[in-house]
């Protein structure tokens, strides 16, 4: 067992060297937006249920960046880097590499070394791109903005439970793919996800609900009006927690783990 201030803790991922406001500038954005985020998730967890558009706005900012800051996505973009970089090394051909590397290096290249780096690029784990903390830094502040919606425009549910509790992960975040397409391959995005998930506190979950089921419900109302409703709050709800929630909840957090699952171990939880 691994307590969770060892387990959550890796140093110098976000580290920005040189960075005239200190290499931990944008922890320090991070640790401002969880400060803000906490305080919203404590009015929610005493009652303060739907939320006001300015709460509301500062959880989902929180969410985004929570979708966007873990080792899953930097692997992600290690994973499309090197797609790239291999594609590009082989059309490249021989002449161009040499000569772009050699330009790089200031210094002439051997016909080895091109050749060893062409049967790289064409094999499937032949070559590596590793993403820098600028790079992951860059992706966040990109897309965050653009994200930000697809948190708050879903109806939110809050289910408090009290005889199970709810697990964590360092990816709590979890989208839920529709399940009437369980046997079928079909990705799930924050735009198609059936739902999202995820866990506030140990006794408190909350269910982010797939907007187009409203839509369906009332097909004549303009979609403008009906997003409208949702950021008003107008669809947010509580609703009575059962042994089945806290399965789904846990479940889904567990598939959305990439190396720790946290749960206190002084209470009853859904682990096994």
């Amino acid at each position: 067992m691994v307590p969770t201030s060892d387990a959550t803790v890796r140093k110098n991922f976000y580290s920005l060297d040189g960075h005239p406001d200190g290499s931990d500038v944008f922890e320090k954005e991070l640790s401002r937006v969880e400060r803000d985020a906490s305080a919203v998730i404590k009015k929610a967890v005493a009652g303060a249920w739907p939320l006001t558009r300015e709460d509301r706005e500062i959880l989902g900012t929180f969410l985004a960046f929570q979708f966007l800051r873990g080792p899953d996505t930097r692997t992600s973009l290690d994973q499309i880097s090197t797609t790239l970089l291999s594609k590009v090394i082989s059309q490249l051909g021989a002449d161009v590499i040499r000569d772009t590397l050699a330009k790089s290096g200031g210094k002439p290249v051997s016909d080895d070394i091109v050749r060893r780096l062409l049967e790289q690029a064409s094999q499937p784990d032949g070559l590596t791109a590793r993403t820098t903390s600028a790079g992951h830094i860059n992706h966040m502040l990109e897309l965050v903005p653009e994200l930000v919606r697809y948190f708050v425009g879903r109806p939110g549910v809050l289910i408090r439970f009290s005889s199970r509790k709810l697990l964590t992960c360092e990816t709590p975040v979890a989208l839920v793919p529709n399940p009437e397409f369980q046997d079928v391959y079909s990705g799930v995005g924050l735009m198609n996800a059936w739902g999202i998930t995820v866990p506030l506190t140990r006794e408190v979950g909350l269910l982010l609900a797939n907007l187009m089921a409203l839509a369906e419900e009332d097909p004549q109302k303009p979609p403008e009006e009906l997003l409208e409703d949702v950021v008003s709050g107008k669809f947010d709800h509580e609703q009575n927690p059962s042994t089945k929630m806290a399965h789904f909840f846990n479940n889904h957090t567990i598939g959305n783990a990439r190396r720790w699952i946290f749960h206190h171990p002084g209470r009853r939880s859904l682990a096994a």
